[in-house]
């Protein structure tokens, strides 16, 4: 009877341990629902504040890595609303309008997920660029608020500077030559060099996007060099010939009338 028992008691362990296994393979399996930002602020499941990540210090900076005008340049705290499992995401080209308009607008130069738990915050760091050359980075001080995407040409770079990588002050001098149509002397203010802006050129190339930097020189006009030989308009040659034929024409009827008055007078 023990035995029997047992084996019984060793059977609904082994049934429990399979539909557990089942349970945790299914779970691995099912994609977490993801939900726009906005979507998201708009049906009040979420607080956030959005900063820049950097203060007045420019110790933190670290050159070409986490700049103040690019990378992870801007900070995000989230507070869940509701009492399960958010997964937010903000999609690159999206952008950012400062509460300050001395501060420049930025652009999300990768999409985001942020997985956050009920009644727990986060705090934490994503990548974009500044979209106004002429205008303050962002700081500590400056709130953000979230906008709407970018035109179709500057979403169409940020995408393609997420897809290659490309958070450096090579992509965010991309940005400006379309945003600000920056030159190669503005450039040159914020860090480019020759070898810089030859990467930068090639990534507006790249997505198909004309700039007064990489715009194409007009082709130089064909010289053809003096042989020495005189050309004459058709006009004026065919006007000359019709002329001496009108005076070879009145020369002989001339010529004709002088002969018939002396023959006559003869």
């Amino acid at each position: 009877m023990n035995i029997n028992r047992i084996k019984v008691f060793l059977l609904l362990a082994l049934g429990l341990i399979n539909i557990c296994t089942k349970a945790q393979n299914l779970m691995r399996n099912v994609q977490p629902t993801e939900i726009n930002i906005k979507d998201a602020i708009q049906q009040r499941l979420v607080e956030l504040e959005i900063r820049g990540a950097y203060g007045f210090d420019r110790t933190e900076e670290i050159i070409d890595m986490d700049g103040v005008h690019y990378g992870k340049c801007m900070s995000i705290t989230l507070q869940s609303g509701v009492d399960s499992m958010l997964f937010l995401r903000l999609d690159c080209g999206t952008q950012l309008i400062p509460d300050d308009s001395a501060v420049q607008t930025m652009i999300v130069t990768k999409t985001a997920v942020f997985p956050l738990q009920p009644n727990y915050p986060l705090v934490t760091r994503f990548y974009a660029m500044c979209g106004q050359i002429h205008d303050a980075p962002p700081t500590m001080v400056t709130k953000f608020t979230i906008g709407e995407l970018a035109d179709t040409g500057l979403v169409k770079l940020a995408k393609y500077l997420d897809a290659n990588y490309i958070q450096n002050v090579i992509g965010q001098h991309a940005v400006w030559a379309y945003t600000d149509q920056a030159d190669i002397t503005e450039l040159q203010s914020y860090g480019a060099e020759s070898l810089s802006l030859a990467r930068t050129k090639d990534i507006l190339d790249a997505v198909g996007l004309e700039t007064r930097l990489n715009a194409k020189a007009p082709a130089k006009p064909v010289i053809v060099e003096d042989s020495g030989l005189i050309t004459l308009n058709r006009f004026y040659v065919f006007a000359g010939a019709g002329l001496i034929l009108v005076l070879l024409t009145t020369t002989i009827v001339l010529i004709y009338r002088s002969r018939k008055k002396v023959d006559q007078v003869a």
